[in-house]
């Protein structure tokens, strides 16, 4: 019984994190990679994404939900847990996140590198930012994609190299993707106007530069026809699912039998 309750309480996070029947036509061949940095080049869906969100930046975020508001777009957000703002005091800036069609994907437990934790050590942090997003929001909220600080895999222990392990340890934790981007700039207003291209994913951070920035870009994309989307969205995906059961982290559901 035991071992049947781990099989199904892995299936339960595996199957979350399954696209819906239909991964969007053009992103096939682009959701081979593990790591993502950009959907359909033939769709002119992008998507605006927003790091960090430490508890000195609840205002920006707030901005931000309000461009959404404003200008009928929508963000993913990549908050961190510790220095961030997820916890039950920021229950409704978290809901009002959700509430306008955003998303909310995990940068981590704190902003370190993937790499500098040994596996073991990642997978739990991975898990511990879940449980405290489920507790910040009252329900359990099945994140769908990560994304590393620094936007790094590569591994910073001892004597180790390359991103394998990295990689290996996310996928035993259940993120089938990490989410980079193409575009990252917040100072020359024309060049990012020139670097965003169909598919593209940008990368802003919680913090008043970048949402004064974005409030500035936003309706100059849309002028140039582009939809601003989810990531899930942009790749083809529904939202993600959620249910009355909180998650709790448990090392045994991530072992091998």
């Amino acid at each position: 019984m035991k071992k049947l309750k781990k099989m199904l309480a892995l299936l339960l996070c595996l199957c979350a994190l399954l696209p819906a029947l239909s991964c969007g036509e053009g992103n096939e061949e682009i959701l081979q990679e593990f790591a993502l940095h950009h959907g359909d080049r033939n769709s002119k869906k992008i998507a605006l994404t927003v790091d960090d969100c430490y508890k000195s930046a609840t205002e920006w975020i707030e901005k931000d939900i309000a461009l959404c508001k404003e200008f009928g777009v929508k963000m993913t957000f990549f908050p961190l847990y510790k220095t961030g703002c997820l916890t039950e005091q920021y229950r409704d800036l978290w809901q009002s996140v959700l509430d306008a069609g955003c998303e909310i994907g995990c940068h981590g437990y704190q902003h370190v590198y993937y790499g500098a934790l040994n596996s073991w050590t990642l997978i739990k942090r991975l898990g511990r930012w879940q449980e405290e997003l489920d507790k910040t929001l009252g329900y359990h909220y099945q994140t769908r994609w990560a994304r590393p600080p620094y936007g790094s895999l590569e591994d910073k222990l001892p004597g180790k190299k390359g991103t394998s392990r990295v990689i290996k340890a996310l996928k035993t934790y259940g993120y089938e993707h990490i989410i980079h981007w193409d575009v990252s700039e917040t100072k020359n207003f024309e060049k990012a106007l020139t670097d965003v291209q169909n598919g593209s994913i940008l990368l802003f951070h919680a913090k008043k530069k970048d949402s004064n920035f974005m409030e500035k870009l936003i309706p100059e994309l849309q002028n140039m026809g582009y939809e601003m989307v989810t990531v899930s969205e942009l790749f083809g995906f529904d939202p993600p699912e959620t249910s009355d059961e909180l998650y709790v982290y448990d090392r045994a559901n991530y072992e091998k039998e």
